[in-house]
């Protein structure tokens, strides 16, 4: 007999809180075409789940047994399947795992972004309130924070769409669900990314609006101009989270002004530090028996984030390589004592990594370059999606390609080469299953984004077709937000919202 499966949620909640959410869960299972029937058991203090093939399911609200090592007011919600097909026990996990968050957890969010949870009361007057939005943004408490103030600022959520980048975040399906349940917002996979678009696209023009693009990654415009070019009218601007995402758009003709939040002064000095540091703490989270103090490292791209990047494992007593393909970064880090080379073939025979960030953005290394690293040695990524290594030259090149779990993905080079193992499947690491960026951190650059979506709206003149880099950074500036963060955070401020 196999044994039962199980899936645990912990929750933030009061007791009544809890209950509705769980009688919530409940109910919606009972409704599923799959489900037969749901029925309470007083003595397990439990509901058990009848499913239409035979299969047996049970949903139980608990609580930690030991309390001291959860947060306060922890619920933990457990849905057992014991019994049925994998496509049955799949379809129990699935709502199981999608449950909205409490107004507890909200409050805490709102408490922890004190820029954004306040949008509104820069604008009063809802200057979003004839305009639809489309998002890609990352999946985590933060963004719902954006969300309600997006609302707040006059978004009709029947006009909102999101696209679910389909990373696994720590809360990606809550986030989903709470999206979906507490605002009935359209969520679309990035699977189906252009049926998403122009699912969009069709409700707000019905209502005589247009949309404005806020992006994290490049994914809606290039669509639109390559796939859909008789909708890019529809669109009244983009605004844009990272640099990747300006690379996508940079070899294509904008007929739309380019809100860059990702090249602004703000972003770049105030967050890429964040990024990085989170980078390496979820690296070390994933390599707890791992001794990487003295070992060598070695750093793909000095850009933003690959300079912060080569400075934190220097701090953790790492030996620090950098290899940039532009000489003018090469130079600077190498100014600041980091080795480096013209050669990346080069520079990896001799330096030995163990650990190589990917920080460039776009393909930065494959089998040939893998091949000169010492054995069990880690390949990390900093980039949007699993663009940064050859994934699939690495596959083709393996004599065994291993599925290490929340790990990552195990290859075995063929003949006298070594193992590597890519964490996180190549995925960023600073969202694999974590929040990445703490929200007092985030907060700047989600209240920069609505900013835009804001100055795009009102249809500002200074932002002309194309990338307004310039433009951008006056907006910001003009918006004050960077000023209330020094407040908040500066000398003077005690980091409290």
């Amino acid at each position: 007999m196999k044994p039962p499966l199980v899936h645990a949620v912990d929750v933030i909640a009061t007791p009544d809180e809890a209950r509705h959410l769980a009688g919530e869960l409940a109910a919606r299972l009972s409704v599923n075409p799959d489900v037969q029937s749901m029925d309470w058991d007083e003595a397990t203090a439990s509901w058990r789940c009848a499913l239409v093939d035979g299969g047996r399911g049970r949903l139980t609200l608990a609580a930690p047994a030991d309390p001291a090592a959860a947060a306060v007011n922890t619920h933990r919600l457990v849905a057992t399947f014991e019994q049925g097909s994998p496509d049955a026990a799949e379809a129990f996990f699935a709502a199981a795992r999608h449950l909205p968050f409490t107004d507890t957890e909200v409050a805490a969010a709102v408490s922890e972004l004190p820029l954004t949870s306040r949008l509104a009361d820069r604008w009063p007057d809802k200057p979003l309130a004839g305009t639809g939005v489309l998002l890609t943004i990352h999946h985590m408490r933060d963004f719902l924070v954006l969300v309600d103030s997006l609302l707040a600022l006059g978004v009709d959520p029947a006009h909102m769409t999101v696209i679910d980048k389909e990373y696994p975040y720590a809360h990606t399906h809550r986030v989903d669900a709470h999206l979906v349940q507490r605002h009935g917002i359209a969520v679309w996979r990035y699977r189906d990314l252009r049926e998403g678009i122009e699912d969009h696209i069709g409700r707000v023009a019905a209502a005589g609006k247009r949309s404005v693009v806020m992006d994290d990654g490049g994914y809606v415009m290039p669509t639109v101009l390559r796939e859909l070019p008789e909708h890019a009218g529809h669109f009244t601007g983009l605004v844009e989270q990272t640099t990747s995402g300006i690379r996508k758009v940079e070899g294509l003709d904008l007929p739309l002004p380019l809100f860059s939040v990702a090249e602004s002064d703000m972003k770049g000095m105030i967050e890429s530090y964040g990024i990085a540091d989170a980078a390496v703490r979820n690296t070390l989270r994933l390599l707890p028996d791992e001794k990487l103090e003295g070992q060598a490292a070695l750093v793909l791209g000095f850009g933003r984030i690959g300079h912060e990047v080569a400075r934190v494992l220097e701090t953790r007593r790492m030996r620090v390589a950098v290899f940039d393909s532009d000489i003018t970064r090469l130079v600077a880090a190498h100014e600041e004592g980091f080795l480096t080379g013209r050669s990346l073939e080069q520079l990896v025979r001799t330096h030995r990594p163990r650990l190589v960030f990917g920080c460039v953005g776009s393909r930065s290394f494959g089998a040939r370059e893998a091949r000169l690293l010492p054995d069990r040695s880690f390949l990390v990524s900093t980039t949007s999606r699993n663009f940064e290594f050859d994934l699939a030259e690495l596959r083709a090149g393996s004599t065994q390609v291993t599925d290490r779990g929340v790990l990552g993905t195990g290859y075995q080079l063929a003949g006298d080469s070594p193992e590597l193992v890519v964490l996180g499947h190549g995925m960023p690491i600073n969202f694999h299953y974590a929040e990445s960026l703490s929200n007092r951190y985030v907060d700047l650059v989600l209240a920069g984004l609505a900013v835009g979506a804001v100055t795009l709206a009102g249809g500002d003149e200074r932002l002309r077709p194309g990338h307004n880099v310039a433009t951008t950074n006056l907006i910001l500036a003009e918006a004050g937000i960077v000023d209330d963060y020094y407040r908040l955070y500066g000398p003077a401020g005690g980091g409290r919202g």
